[in-house]
């Protein structure tokens, strides 16, 4: 419940226009139309995806997570960022903890909310995850001509 009130108030932010929140150490691509062509599983056919935990609250709304808030924890990343187009496309997003060469913390919880106006979304792990000190995380929607999330990573 309390990190339901975070993204709304995240996106309450964005609506007002103030610029997003964007986390110095986490890199990420913008939000992405792809083709068949251009999918990162069709760019790194050698990647294993493991998806992450998934609640569906209703058509669009999108709760993706991996591992469990820890005593000691706290939060590293906070990231929001919203998407548009003026006909469906299908959309992914990469991020990447730690960003460039820094050293990344033990992570312990990723949550990542997603609304989106298709009536689905994916959310995968590509590269490391919980217990280690770095994680990629693939976003994706088909179908859709809005995309808006906002991703906690959370460690010690």
């Amino acid at each position: 419940m309390f990190h339901l009130i975070c993204l709304v108030l995240g996106i309450i932010v964005s609506v007002s226009g103030q610029p997003h929140a964007r986390a110095s150490d986490l890199y990420y691509t913008d939000i992405t139309a792809v083709t068949d062509d251009t999918r990162y599983t069709t760019l790194n056919p050698d990647i294993t995806l493991n998806e992450m935990n998934k609640v569906k609250h209703s058509k669009g709304n999108v709760v993706f997570t991996s591992g469990n808030r820890t005593a000691g924890d706290r939060l590293i990343v906070n990231h929001y960022d919203d998407g548009s187009f003026p006909s469906v496309q299908d959309i992914e997003v990469l991020m990447s903890y730690p960003a460039g060469t820094s050293t990344g913390v033990t992570l312990t919880c990723i949550e990542v909310y997603v609304d989106t106006s298709a009536d689905d979304a994916g959310g995968y792990l590509s590269k490391g995850g919980i217990g280690q000190t770095n994680v990629e995380i693939l976003l994706t929607s088909n179908v859709t001509r809005s995309f808006n999330y906002e991703t906690f990573i959370y460690g010690y």
